[in-house]
């Protein structure tokens, strides 16, 4: 019986390495994004503790609020670049997001058309066999009645 192969197999095997490749990515910039969201967290905190420090400054220690002040603008400008990137990786999350769903469709695609060739095959295959008992049979038949037909 004959083994089947597909012709596009080596084009298989190039969208499952892009699809790998785009995975990679993927991950990669998620965990940027991650790294961003953390970073903003933690920017958030210092911010709001140089805000109460600012308060309490304003309240206990007039003469320290203007340096409580400039910390707290450095905290905020701070936490402005921190949001910044985090948008910033958030575009580009989605695009490499984007890239790896088109990858998957390819190779999905590829997948899809491997087993209906393969389906196409095997059925192709039967029906060779089929024709051959048929033949087979028929052949049979006809010696059996010949054999038959002699003894008579």
């Amino acid at each position: 019986m004959a083994r089947f192969r597909f012709r596009l197999d080596a084009s298989l095997q190039i969208a499952q390495q892009v699809f790998e490749s785009a995975q990679q990515e993927y991950a990669m910039e998620l965990q940027r994004w991650q790294n961003y969201v953390q970073a903003f967290k933690v920017q958030q905190t210092c911010y709001n503790e140089a805000q109460e420090g600012q308060r309490e400054a304003g309240r206990h220690r007039p003469e320290e609020l203007g340096i409580c002040q400039v910390y707290a603008m450095e905290q905020k400008q701070r936490l402005r670049q921190c949001e910044a990137r985090q948008r910033e990786q958030k575009i580009v999350l989605e695009k490499s997001r984007n890239y790896l769903l088109e990858a998957h469709r390819e190779v999905e695609k590829y997948e899809r058309l491997k087993e209906k060739q393969a389906t196409a095959f095997r059925e192709a295959e039967l029906q060779k066999e089929q024709k051959i008992l048929d033949e087979t049979g028929q052949v049979l038949h006809w010696l059996g009645r010949k054999a038959i037909s002699e003894l008579v």
